[in-house]
């Protein structure tokens, strides 16, 4: 047997684990009764899906602090079926692909049994933190696991696509720019319109859909519910029309913070130890870790689990060093 088709005879096997476990997951995830544990996101979600579909004004008639290219996402979604009824085999499979890109990088840097257990942990661990329920979060890192491909490759045109359609799903993908222009400077690339011009043109491009189907209103309340509602949300104000959760003292916000971190506390402390045992060696694993970095300050605004699913892929990469293979 040739060692291209072993590869891809692994490859197979890898896709077919991945899917029979992801799949398991999520049918245990149907056949319990989740309640408010899956939150009211993906309720808002289908309620400017129908706006959207049944022709009203998004953001005008109806209003949710997130980018339109969701909206438009979860429309296309209950255009095919009926709202909610493609939620879990969307994110299950939005999970699988993650799971695969994380193994990508795992076995490029560190073999075969690192980057399958990468991906692995992955599946299993996003069950842990509503990983399975309809947030942006997913389709976020879809797209930043797929930017950091294509910056490690030297692909910052693609790169910053990437980057802008994950901004397009969830506001604060646009802090993967910091590990990213990282990067790019690492490589000796000084051309970093390559990465910026191309992530700002994708991440607007939904607002100009906005603007020549609904008009300026329509637009202007767009930018504000995404970019001009920050500083309330960050500081913890209560925002009429949007549910929320924020700590009512800096007790409580500290234990909220630490109650979301003991979930997935193992996963912590053994990438942590890893980086104390073997440090950061190269530019790509300084850029793993700057991304798990700027994206554990989500945490600090809101104690969300699923906050989680931003930060799990690069602290799992950092972790699964250890299984390396000898070189």
């Amino acid at each position: 047997m040739t060692i291209n088709r072993l590869t891809y005879l692994k490859f197979c096997a890898v896709i077919f684990t991945y899917g029979i476990i992801a799949i398991v997951i999520a049918c245990a995830m149907h056949a319990v009764n989740t309640g408010a544990w899956a939150g009211v996101d993906a309720d808002r979600f289908h309620e400017m899906a129908r706006i959207i579909i049944n022709g009203f004004t998004p953001y005008i008639s109806y209003i949710d602090p997130k980018p339109p290219l969701l909206f438009f996402a979860v429309s296309a979604m209950d255009i095919v079926q009926p709202p909610g009824a493609m939620d879990l085999p969307v994110i299950t499979l939005i999970n699988i692909l993650c799971a695969l890109l994380v193994y990508y990088i795992g076995k490029k840097d560190y073999g075969f049994i690192s980057g399958y257990t990468a991906g692995l942990l992955w599946l299993v661990i996003a069950a842990f933190v509503q990983g399975y329920f309809l947030f942006s979060e997913q389709f976020a890192i879809l797209f930043l696991l797929l930017s950091f491909i294509a910056a490690r490759n030297n692909r910052f045109v693609y790169a910053g696509i990437c980057l802008g359609l994950a901004f397009g799903f969830k506001q604060y993908a646009i802090l993967g720019l910091i590990p990213l222009l990282y990067l790019m400077w690492a490589s000796g690339d000084r051309r970093y319109h390559h990465l910026i011009l191309p992530a700002i043109v994708t991440g607007l491009s939904s607002f100009v859909v906005v603007l020549a189907v609904y008009g300026n209103a329509a637009t202007m309340s767009a930018l504000y519910w995404t970019f001009g509602i920050a500083p309330a949300y960050a500081s913890g104000q209560v925002i009429e029309g949007i549910p929320g959760f924020w700590a009512s003292s800096m007790f409580s916000f500290a234990l909220y913070l630490v109650a979301s971190i003991f979930i997935v506390l193992p996963i912590v402390l053994f990438a942590a130890a890893s980086i104390i045992r073997r440090g950061l060696r190269s530019p790509f694993e300084w850029t793993i870790f700057l991304f798990a970095l700027v994206l554990s300050g989500t945490l600090l605004i809101r104690q969300y689990l699923h906050y989680w699913i931003l930060i799990l892929p690069f602290i799992l990469l950092l972790a699964c060093r250890e299984f390396a293979d000898d070189t």
